[in-house]
């Protein structure tokens, strides 16, 4: 990306795909900034892989590439964010993720700092729905299923 520009991408994949494989790569100049919000549900043997490689090479130059998933069934995930920081700059990735069923999902963060005042940070959470959310609202009069699909739906929104 050229100075000071701006750059923010919406990926959406619920169900309906056998098997993808997205690579992004950005290089990003002085000012820059490129913003990612991907949300991704797979089911059945269905497989998707996300890679984002971001280079910071730009004073105050600033990614943040952000994932929201939910996997089911015997569905695979994997989720790779690469983010090297070459100066002053800031990068964030964040991978969340609902496992339900037989899935499999992956998180594979890299942060390459190579400036002393490059600030990079990455956060993983994957895990399954909470016993309590459900009964909460299923105490409110949803089945089991209804209650699942209510929470799968605020956490892709």
């Amino acid at each position: 990306q050229k100075e000071n520009s701006y750059v923010d991408m919406e990926m959406v994949q619920i169900k309906g795909v056998d098997n993808t494989y997205r690579t992004t790569k950005a290089e990003l100049a002085e000012g820059a900034t490129m913003i990612v919000h991907e949300r991704l549900m797979t089911h059945g043997e269905q497989k998707a892989t996300s890679v984002y490689e971001v280079e910071l090479n730009g004073e105050g130059s600033s990614t943040d590439v952000i994932s929201r998933s939910v996997a089911k069934d015997s569905s695979e995930q994997i989720f790779e964010a690469a983010i090297v920081g070459n100066t002053v700059c800031n990068g964030h990735a964040e991978c969340d993720a609902i496992i339900m069923d037989n899935a499999h999902v992956v998180a594979v963060p890299k942060l390459d700092a190579r400036n002393v005042d490059a600030a990079l940070i990455h956060e993983a959470a994957i895990g399954k729905i909470a016993g309590d959310q459900l009964i909460k609202l299923m105490s409110l009069g949803l089945s089991e299923a209804e209650a699942e699909e209510q929470i799968i739906g605020g956490f892709l929104r």
